[in-house]
C-alpha cells in the first residue's frame, strides 16, 4: 500500500532505506535486462524483408504473434523460421539461437499443412473478411478510437518561433498563419523521417540514427520562417482543398464542437466511415467432406464450397501442399484438379487469380486495417462486457451454422481434456530466482489462467443451461456437481447448512468471494510446497457458478478425502499435520495471521495458524492442497455478531496497519532516543513488533488460549478496526471534500475504497457523514451504488425464478419496475394483457412499490442506510442503469430511454444477457515493482532514471501479458506523461494512443480510465499544435463526461475548461466562453462563489474577452478574479500580484483605448472642418473669376446671352483643364495641413500608442498587442 492513503508520521530514514532498495534494483536489472535490438524477416510476400525489433528474451513464437497481426502478414499461418537452414522451434528463445543476434535475418518459409493447420488457416481468412462487413475491427473486444481520431501532423513551434511568438502575438492574423503553416510544414517533414524508422518496415538499419537526426531537426530552429510564410500558406490551402465532400463531412463530424448540448445516448455509436466491404458471397465446407480414404492417399484435407461475387461456383479442395480448384459440382464429385490448373498454397491467393471482385474487396480490408491502431486488432485475453450494444443483424452464413454445431458442448470429451491442475502446479514448482525466470513463470501462469477461465465460461453457461449432465444426478439440484474438460463446476449454496445463522445461501455466495481473494493471496505468498486451485466464478442468469481445477484422485480415492489440517465438520474435529502447519506457518506470517490453540468438540486441542474452515488435502499427486480460504484475513471487528461471519478485513487494510505500526514505532524510537540525547544509529538492532492477527476470533470454534492471550487478540483486532473507521475512512471523506479524488460511478468508487481496504458494506456510514449531507455529488454516488448493489441480488433472484423464454419480458419489466416512473396512465386491462402469456410467478408478483421495498430492507441490512425517496434521481437514471447493467452482465440498445413514463423499456431492446467473471488475474511481480519505482522516481522529479525503469517495466509486461493488459496500459501512461513533461510531444501521443486502445480493450469503451486517456491524449496533441486532432479526442470525451458523469461531477469543469481552451484556440471565442460560464456554474455549485477554481475561471474569462476586445467586459471578469485571490492567498501571493498586475494592464489599455477614440473623433471633427473651410475657399475662388468675366453694364446684348450660357465647347479637353486647373492647389494645401495636423496631435499626446493615427486594423493589432504584453499576466498553457 502507498503510504499516502493514510495519515503516517514522517520519517526520512524511510526514505533514504527506498532510495537504496531502488538503487539495487535498478542495478539488478541493468545486469539481467536485454537492450532491443532488430532483426529482419524475409517473408514469402511482396513486401519482401520486414524489419522487427526484438529482444534476447523473445520466443520465435512471439515474432509469429506479432506477423499474426500485421496487416501484410495476417493470412499467412502455415510456415516456419529458419536460420542459416535450420528450421527454428517455436518455443525457442532467441538468445538460444547459436549466431543468432542483431542484424540476423530469418526466413519465413511455408511448410505443409494439415487438417487442423489447414482449417485454421481458413478461419483466418474469414475472420480478415469479418472486418470489411463488421461494425468494429474486433467484435470481441473492440475500441471505438479510430472513429474519433483524425490525425494531424505536429506543429511544435521552436526557441526562435516561440520568442517571434511572445513579441507578436498579436499582428495581423494572416501573418500568425504564414508562421503556422511553416511550423507545420517543418513538423510534417520531422514526422516523415520519425515514421520511415518503424520497427515493422523494410530497408537498411537506421532506425537509431534517423531517429536522432530526426528529433535535432525537430529542434533546430527554423530562420526561413518568413520567407517561407507565403508558400506554406498556399500549400495548406491546397491541402484543404484536397478533401472530398465525404472526408470533410467526416471530419466535421470527428472534431466540430458546436453549442452546448445534451448528450443522448442514441449517439453513443459514432457512424463507421468505412462503407462494409463483402469479399465472396459464400464460403462453406463442402457436402463432399470428409475426404475418401482414396484421396486422403493423395493429400486432400478437406473441400470447400465457394459462391464468388461474379456469380460462379466453385470447389476448392484443401491439400497438404496448398489449395487448389477441382471438378466437382453439386451433383458430381472430381476431385481432379480443373483444367485451369489454379493453385496457390494461401486461400487468398488462390482466390485472387480466379475473383476481381474479392481481389479488390480483400485489398480495401487490408487497406482499412492498416490504417487503424496496431492493437486494434489483437483481441484481449478476457473480453470486456459492454453495456449498450447497437442494433445487431444476424447475417445468413452457413458456414457459421456449420461451426455452432461443431461446437455442442459434450460433457465426453473426444479428444483428451487438459489437465489443468498439472499444468498449474508444474509452473508453481519452476525455478525462479532470478528476473528471467519468473518471466517466464508468469508467462506461463498468464497464459493457463486465461485459458482456464475461457473454457470455465464455456461451462458455466452449459451448467446454467442444463446442457450438462450432474455427476450426482440422484442429489437434489441445489447439490449438483459439474464434471467438464477437468474443471469442477458447482453452486456456492447452504447445502449443509453450514450459514444457517448468518444469511444461508446468500452467506455462502458471498464465501465464494472471499474463497477467491484467499486464494489470491496464498498465490501472491508463494511458499513453495503449497498449493492451491485455478479459480473462477461465472454469474449468469441469475446463477453463480464456482470453476475449480481439480485435485487429484479427488473423485475417485477415498484417500484425497481425508482430511490433513482443518476442519471437515464445522468444527467437531480439527487435524493439523505439523508438515502442512509448518508451511501454512511461512504464508501466515506474511499474512500477518498468529499462530493460535483451537478446541474441537470432539479430540483435543490444536494449533492453527489460519481459520478452521481452511483445508489441507493430500492429493494422489502427493502435492499439498489449500482450500477453503474463505476467511484468509481475520474477522471485521466492526461486524462482530454471528450473523456477519461473512464480514472480513480486506488485506489492504492489514498491509496498511501494519506499515502503520512500523512507521510510528520507528519514529517513536528516534522521539525518546532524541530525548536521552543519544545518536540515532544508522543500523539498529531493534525491529519493530510484528504484527499478527488471531483470524478464529468471533467464529463458532472455541479457543484454546488464556483468558488475558485472547484480550490481547481482541485488543489488537480492534486496533484495527478502529484504525479503519478513525483514520481511514475519514481520509477517504477528506479526500472526497477536497476532491483530492473524484470517483464518478460504482466501478471507480469501488476501486478507490478496496485500494484503501474499505469494505463496501461501509457506504451507509459514509453516505451518513456530514460531508456527504453538505455535498450532493458525494451523496448521489453512494446512494446509487447501494440501491444498484441491492437491486443486483432482487434481479438475480427474480431472474433465476423465470422462465428460460420469459428472460427478456423479465429484464424489462425488472428495469421499468426499477427505473421507470409510475404514472398511473396502465390500466388493469393493459397489465392483464402484457401478463397474459406470462408464467413466472415472482414476474407477476413483481411491482414498483414492492422492489422499492425489497430494496430499502436491502440496504437497510447490509449498509444500515435508510432510504427516504423511493426510486432513483431523475438525472442519475442513465448512471443507474449502466451500473446495473455492468454488475448482471445486461446489454440494451443504444437508444434515448424516456424514464419519466412507466415502461421506459421493452423487451425487444434487451440485447443480451452476458456472464459476469471474477478471477485470479496473476500479475507480474517484477514489472509491479518497476512500474512503482519509476512512478516514484518520477514525482521526485527524475525523469531520465523513471523512464529506464518505466521501459523495463514495459519489456517485462510485455513478455508476460502481451500488449493487451491493464498493467501494460498503466505503464504506457505514465511514459506519456513523462514524455510530455520533457517536452517529446511526439512521443507522448504515441505512448497515450497505446494506452488509450488497452483500456478501452481491457476495461472498457467508456470507463471512467478510459474517458481520463482520451482528455491526456488532447492535451498532448494541444502541445504539439494539432488542435484539430485534439478536438476530435477532447469531444469524444466531453460527450462520455456529460453522458455518463452525473448532474454535478467535478471532472466536468476540468472538461469544460478543457475544450474552452481548444475552442479559443481555433479562434471560436464565444463558444470557448459559453464553456467557461458551464464550469464556472459548476464549480460554483461544487465549491462556492469564492473559490480558488472560479478565480481561475473568471482569468481565462478576462483573458478571452480581452482577446474579443470588450475590454469593460474583461475588466469585470478579472477583478472577480483578483478579489478572490486576495481573500484565499492573500495580497502578497504570486498569484494575487499577477492577477492585479493583469488588471491594471488591462485598465490602462482601456483607458488609452478611450483616449485614442477621443482623440480620434477630434481628428475627425477638425479634418470636417478644414473640408468645410476648403470647399469655401473653392467656392469663394470661382466667384471671383466669375466676378473678372462678367461683362460690363455697357456690353451688348448678346454678350450678355454669351456670358449666361456659357462658351460654347467643341468637346471635353477644356473643361477637363478647368476643373484639373482649379483644383490642384486646393487638394495640395488640403493635404499639407491635415498632415501637420496629425503631427501636431501626435507629439501633443505622449500616452497614446505610436500607432494610434494609423489604420484601424493596425490599432486594432496594437490594442491585443496591449492587452497580451506583460508576460506575468498572460495565463499558463497548461492551466488552460
Amino acid at each position: 500500500m502507498s503510504s499516502d492513503t493514510v495519515d503516517m508520521p514522517s520519517l526520512e530514514v524511510v526514505g533514504e532505506e527506498q532510495q537504496v532498495v531502488i538503487q539495487q534494483e535498478q542495478q539488478e536489472e541493468q545486469q539481467e535486462e536485454s537492450i532491443a535490438f532488430p532483426i529482419f524477416v524475409k517473408t514469402p510476400t511482396e513486401i519482401g524483408t520486414i524489419q522487427v525489433q526484438v529482444t534476447p528474451n523473445d520466443t520465435i513464437l512471439d515474432i509469429q504473434s506479432f506477423l499474426y497481426e500485421t496487416a501484410e502478414t495476417c493470412l499467412y499461418t502455415s510456415y516456419g523460421f529458419f536460420f542459416n537452414g535450420v528450421r527454428l522451434n517455436e518455443y525457442s528463445e532467441l538468445e538460444s539461437i547459436e549466431g543468432f543476434g542483431p542484424n540476423s535475418t530469418l526466413d519465413m518459409n511455408p511448410v505443409d499443412y494439415n487438417e487442423r493447420s489447414a482449417k485454421l488457416h481458413v478461419e483466418r481468412l474469414k475472420e480478415v473478411m469479418a472486418h470489411g462487413v463488421g461494425d468494429f475491427p474486433n467484435e470481441k473486444s473492440p475500441t471505438m478510437f479510430s472513429y474519433f481520431s483524425y490525425p494531424e501532423k505536429s506543429v511544435i513551434p521552436t526557441e526562435d518561433e516561440d520568442n517571434t511568438t511572445n513579441n507578436t502575438e498579436s499582428t495581423d492574423s494572416a501573418q500568425n498563419e504564414g508562421t503556422t503553416a511553416t511550423t507545420e510544414a517543418k513538423a510534417e517533414e520531422n514526422k516523415e523521417q520519425k515514421e520511415t524508422t518503424t520497427t515493422t518496415q523494410s530497408g537498411e538499419n537506421k532506425e537509431e540514427a534517423d531517429k536522432k537526426k530526426s528529433n535535432k531537426q525537430q529542434k533546430k530552429p527554423n530562420n526561413n520562417t518568413k520567407q517561407n510564410k507565403g508558400n506554406n500558406k498556399k500549400e495548406k490551402e491546397e491541402d484543404k482543398e484536397k478533401l472530398t465532400p465525404a472526408q470533410k463531412a467526416r471530419k466535421e463530424e470527428i472534431t466540430e464542437i458546436k453549442a452546448f448540448e445534451k448528450p443522448l445516448l442514441s449517439n453513443y455509436f459514432p457512424s463507421n466511415p468505412s462503407p462494409q466491404v463483402q469479399c465472396v458471397r459464400q464460403m462453406i465446407y463442402s457436402g463432399w467432406s470428409p475426404v475418401p480414404a482414396s484421396r486422403q492417399l493423395h493429400g486432400d484435407l478437406f473441400y470447400l464450397d465457394i459462391t464468388l461475387l461474379e456469380g460462379s461456383h466453385i470447389c476448392v479442395t484443401a491439400s497438404v501442399n496448398g489449395f487448389f480448384i477441382n471438378q466437382s459440382t453439386q451433383a458430381n464429385f472430381n476431385p481432379a484438379a480443373s483444367n485451369k490448373a489454379t493453385t496457390a498454397f494461401t486461400l487468398h491467393e488462390l482466390l485472387t487469380q480466379v475473383s476481381r471482385q474479392f481481389r479488390r474487396g480483400l485489398g480495401q480490408i487490408l487497406t482499412n486495417v492498416s490504417q487503424r491502431h496496431a492493437f486494434e486488432m489483437q483481441p484481449s485475453v478476457i473480453p470486456v462486457n459492454s453495456w449498450v450494444s447497437r442494433p445487431k443483424n444476424n447475417r445468413f452464413d452457413l458456414h457459421k451454422a456449420t461451426q455452432s454445431v461443431l461446437s455442442i458442448l459434450d460433457p465426453d470429451i473426444r479428444c483428451q481434456p487438459r489437465d489443468w491442475n498439472e499444468e498449474l502446479q508444474t509452473l508453481r514448482e519452476l525455478p525462479k530466482s532470478t528476473v528471467q525466470e519468473r518471466i517466464i513463470r508468469d508467462r506461463a501462469f498468464a497464459k493457463v489462467n486465461s485459458d482456464f477461465v475461457e473454457a470455465a465460461i464455456r461451462g458455466a453457461k452449459a451448467v446454467v443451461g442444463k446442457s450438462m449432465q450432474p455427476i450426482n444426478p440422484m442429489e437434489p439440484e441445489r447439490s449438483h456437481m459439474f464434471l467438464y474438460n477437468n474443471i469442477f463446476f458447482s453452486f456456492p449454496l447452504d447445502t449443509r447448512d453450514l450459514y444457517t445463522e448468518c444469511g444461508g445461501d446468500a452467506a455462502a455466495r458471498a464465501s465464494a468471494n472471499n474463497d477467491l481473494r484467499g486464494i489470491h493471496l496464498f498465490n501472491l505468498a508463494d511458499v513453495e510446497g503449497l498449493h492451491t486451485l485455478a479459480t473462477a466464478i461465472i454469474d449468469y442468469k441469475g446463477q453463480r457458478v464456482i470453476a475449480q481445477s481439480l485435485v487429484p484422485g479427488i473423485l475417485s480415492n477415498e484417500k484425497t478425502s481425508n482430511i490433513y489440517y482443518g476442519s471437515m465438520d464445522n468444527g467437531k474435529t480439527i487435524k493439523a499435520d505439523p508438515e502442512f502447519h509448518e508451511r501454512l506457518l511461512k504464508a501466515s506470517t506474511l499474512l500477518h495471521l498468529s499462530e493460535q490453540t483451537v478446541v474441537p468438540e470432539e479430540g483435543e486441542a490444536v494449533k492453527l495458524c489460519t481459520s478452521f474452515e481452511t483445508k489441507g488435502i493430500i492429493g494422489t499427486d502427493g502435492r499439498r492442497y489449500v482450500l477453503d480460504l474463505v476467511r484468509a484475513t481475520p474477522r471485521d471487528p466492526n461486524y462482530a455478531e454471528l450473523k456477519d461471519q461473512m464480514c472480513v478485513l480486506r488485506p489492504e487494510l492489514i498491509a496498511t496497519y501494519a506499515e502503520y505500526n512500523r512507521i510510528s514505532w520507528i519514529a517513536k524510537r528516534q522521539a525518546e532516543k532524541k530525548e536521552k540525547g543519544e545518536a540515532a544509529t544508522e543500523e539498529s538492532q531493534e525491529k519493530p513488533p510484528a504484527l499478527a492477527l488471531n483470524p478464529n476470533l468471533y467464529s463458532t470454534v472455541k479457543l484454546g488460549d488464556g483468558a488475558e492471550q485472547q484480550e490481547k487478540d481482541i485488543q489488537a483486532l480492534t486496533a484495527v478496526g478502529t484504525f479503519l473507521k478513525g483514520i481511514i475512512i475519514p481520509k477517504l471523506i477528506e479526500d472526497l471534500i477536497l476532491f483530492n479524488i473524484t470517483p464518478v460511478d460504482g466501478q471507480t468508487l469501488t476501486a478507490t475504497m478496496h485500494t484503501r481496504g474499505i469494505n463496501m458494506r461501509y457506504l451507509g456510514s459514509i453516505a451518513k457523514s456530514e460531508a456527504a449531507t453538505k455535498f450532493p455529488f458525494i451523496h448521489d454516488l453512494f446512494f446509487n451504488e447501494m440501491i444498484t448493489r441491492a437491486a443486483k441480488h432482487i434481479f438475480n433472484a427474480t431472474v433465476r425464478d423465470s422462465q428460460p423464454s420469459e428472460l427478456a419480458f423479465t429484464i424489462a419489466h425488472f428495469m421499468n419496475c426499477f427505473l421507470g416512473t409510475e404514472t398511473g396512465s396502465i390500466n388493469k386491462e393493459e397489465k392483464s394483457k402484457r401478463f397474459k402469456h406470462i408464467k413466472s410467478k415472482a414476474v407477476h408478483e413483481l411491482t414498483q412499490q414492492g422492489l422499492w421495498e425489497q430494496i430499502a430492507q436491502s440496504v437497510k441490512a447490509k449498509f444500515d442506510y435508510d432510504i427516504i425517496t423511493h426510486s432513483v434521481p431523475m438525472e442519475s437514471r442513465l448512471i443507474v442503469l449502466r451500473s446495473l447493467c455492468l454488475k448482471v452482465g445486461i446489454q440494451v440498445l443504444a437508444k434515448d430511454y424516456d424514464f419519466t413514463t412507466d415502461l421506459p423499456f421493452t423487451q425487444d431492446e434487451i440485447v443480451d444477457l452476458q456472464p459476469v467473471v471474477k478471477h485470479l488475474n496473476p500479475r507480474s511481480g517484477d514489472g509491479l515493482d518497476l512500474l512503482e519505482a519509476g512512478k516514484s522516481l518520477f514525482n521526485q522529479k527524475k525523469y531520465d532514471v523513471a523512464t529506464e525503469f518505466l521501459n523495463e517495466s514495459l519489456a517485462i509486461y510485455h513478455q508476460v501479458h502481451g500488449p493487451i493488459h491493464s498493467d501494460t496500459a498503466n505503464v504506457y501512461s505514465n511514459l506519456a506523461m513523462l514524455a510530455f513533461y520533457n517536452e517529446d510531444y511526439d512521443l507522448a501521443i504515441d505512448h497515450e494512443k497505446n494506452a488509450l486502445v488497452i483500456t478501452e480493450k481491457t476495461l472498457g469503451i467508456d470507463h471512467h480510465d478510459t474517458v481520463h486517456a482520451y482528455a491526456n491524449l488532447a492535451i498532448f496533441c494541444r502541445s504539439a499544435g494539432r488542435f484539430t486532432e485534439a478536438l476530435g479526442y477532447l469531444k469524444h470525451a466531453l460527450y462520455l463526461t456529460d453522458l455518463l458523469g452525473g448532474e454535478y461531477n467535478p471532472e466536468r469543469s476540468s472538461t469544460y475548461t478543457a475544450v474552452s481552451a481548444l475552442l479559443e484556440d481555433s479562434n471560436k471565442l464565444a463558444l470557448s466562453l459559453e464553456f467557461l460560464n458551464q464550469a464556472l456554474k459548476h464549480q460554483e455549485f461544487l465549491f462556492g462563489p469564492s473559490h480558488l477554481s472560479s478565480a481561475n475561471t473568471y482569468h481565462l474569462m478576462s483573458y478571452t474577452y480581452a482577446k474579443m476586445n470588450d475590454f469593460k467586459e474583461s475588466i469585470e471578469q478579472e477583478k472577480k478574479a483578483y478579489h478572490i485571490f486576495e481573500k484565499e492567498l492573500g495580497p502578497e501571493h504570486q498569484r494575487t500580484q499577477d492577477s492585479g498586475a493583469f488588471l491594471s494592464s488591462l485598465t490602462q489599455t482601456a483607458v488609452q483605448i478611450v483616449k485614442f477614440k477621443q482623440a480620434r473623433l477630434q481628428q475627425m471633427q477638425f479634418e470636417q472642418f478644414q473640408k468645410e473651410q476648403q470647399q469655401a475657399k473653392r467656392a469663394a475662388a470661382a466667384a471671383a473669376k466669375l466676378e473678372k468675366k462678367a461683362p460690363s453694364g455697357d456690353g451688348s446684348v448678346n454678350e450678355i446671352l454669351s456670358y449666361i450660357n456659357g462658351p460654347k465647347l467643341s468637346g471635353s479637353r477644356p473643361a477637363v483643364k478647368v476643373i484639373s486647373k482649379n483644383n490642384v492647389k486646393p487638394t495640395t494645401t488640403t493635404t499639407t495641413t491635415t498632415t501637420a495636423t496629425k503631427s501636431s496631435t501626435k507629439s501633443s499626446t505622449t500616452q497614446k500608442p505610436t500607432t494610434t493615427t494609423t489604420a484601424p486594423k493596425s490599432t486594432s493589432t496594437k490594442q491585443s498587442q496591449t492587452t497580451s504584453s506583460p508576460s506575468s499576466t498572460k495565463p499558463n498553457k497548461k492551466s488552460k
